[in-house]
């Protein structure tokens, strides 16, 4: 396991020096003293309340236990660091296999599909990603219409408020629109709403709007996320100011030149919490940037397989020792939000990495990677930890415990 991850700690079930576990056994609600063994535990335990108190074996404590059952496997909630909600009611609204198609069809339909997402549609979505072992999501906001619908979710939600708007005449009111959006927010944070805010895209987004917004973001300490590289178009666009984004641009916007250059637009976000999304078609030079600036990067493998964007480089990645997170985007671009299906599908599509491999660090990047990314206190079963916590059975006892993090994705799809 690579060890020039900074400050991240790994599930132990990777066998580091990290206090994390995935293990297997019996819960334990009340208080304990301090324990914590870097292993995965046969037979194990835990000890919680709102926190994770104590973790191992026959831990001798008169709180009443909950047995699991055999072949019950302990481990860390997911964490779905980045969601559309407010696309939720799309199903064949939307066009797939281009990006510039499905972007277009995305404007002809916009309108439509927020205003079918109302209460039933968004309890829904929260309901589908809970049964699927998610404790925490990152919910991407354009309009701020969502917020009565997520400020009182039974999950974690980190609630970015969203930039959008290359128009330079327009800078003024739409920062004006973004404060009043990020106030409401604000107001209703507790200990399970958090807040963010998100550059929509180098695209999309005017340099000074972008930094205006940012410069909040560094003052009052709030994550970032921003969409970066997702297409070839958008490649094609930034480094030369050509292709179907030109012809886009003209036609929606009378616009037709970039604003920014790619390596410009990383170094926005310097010395601030980012997560890059997309990445597909991100260069050696700029995944080196977003290492320099310590970002992360959130890989959606449906959603580029459904827009047909290609699949991220995920050893390219690793190379450049940056931390990724896997997420199930919106369902406008995506036929579900369960994310045991997203990194399943991811260990199916990367056909170059071993799977055994692959899978471990597929459960890392759904739990201590994406907490880190959203700036939670969760992702790994260590103790002060909040205890969100997930269990489940596999189909049969496990010999080889280097297979379990392949199991867990081939046979989970609901935890218990």
């Amino acid at each position: 396991i690579r060890k020039d991850i900074g400050e991240i700690k790994v599930l132990a079930i990777f066998r580091t020096e990290s206090k994390n576990q995935i293990i297997g056994g019996k819960v334990i609600s009340g208080q304990a003293e301090k324990d914590c063994q870097a292993e995965i535990i046969k037979d194990g335990e835990i000890l919680f309340e709102k926190k994770i108190l104590k973790i191992g074996r026959k831990l001798k404590d008169d709180t009443p236990c909950i047995y699991l059952g055999k072949n019950s496997v302990i481990m860390p909630a997911l964490i779905n660091t980045h969601t559309h909600l407010e696309f939720s009611s799309n199903n064949t609204h939307l066009e797939y296999g281009d990006f510039m198609v499905w972007l277009n069809s995305v404007l002809e339909h916009r309108e439509e599909l927020f205003h079918n997402c109302k209460s039933e549609c968004y309890k829904s979505a929260i309901e589908e990603m809970k049964k699927s072992g998610v404790c925490a999501f990152g919910q991407i906001s354009s309009t701020g219409n969502d917020l009565k619908y997520l400020k009182h979710s039974p999950l974690k939600v980190v609630y970015f408020n969203e930039i959008i708007g290359s128009n330079p005449a327009a800078v003024d009111m739409m920062f004006e629109d973004f404060l009043l959006r990020l106030k409401e927010s604000e107001e209703v944070t507790n200990e399970k709403f958090k807040v963010g805010v998100s550059i929509h895209s180098p695209y999309s987004v005017h340099p000074i709007l972008a930094q205006k917004v940012i410069d909040i973001a560094k003052e009052k300490k709030l994550p970032i996320q921003t969409h970066f590289m997702e297409s070839k178009a958008e490649r094609k666009w930034l480094t030369k100011g050509e292709g179907e984004f030109k012809l886009f641009f003209e036609k929606h916007f009378k616009s037709a030149k970039p604003l920014i250059s790619p390596m410009e637009f990383i170094s926005l976000f310097k010395n601030t919490n980012t997560t890059f999304i997309h990445c597909v078609h991100a260069n050696d030079e700029e995944l080196q940037k977003i290492n320099e600036i310590e970002g992360n990067v959130t890989h959606c493998p449906i959603s580029n397989r459904l827009l047909n964007v290609g699949l991220l480089n995920l050893e390219r990645v690793k190379n450049h020792s940056i931390p990724y997170n896997v997420a199930t985007d919106g369902k406008s671009s995506n036929y579900s939000l369960n994310l045991f299906k997203e990194i399943r599908s991811a260990l199916l599509m990367h056909t170059d990495l071993h799977p055994k491999y692959l899978a471990k660090d597929l459960l890392k990047a759904v739990t201590i990677n994406a907490a880190k990314a959203l700036g939670l206190n969760n992702g790994s079963l260590e103790e002060g930890k909040d205890a969100d916590i997930i269990t489940f059975k596999l189909p049969n006892k496990i010999d080889n415990l280097d297979m379990i993090p392949l199991y867990i994705i081939l046979y989970t799809n609901m935890v218990e």
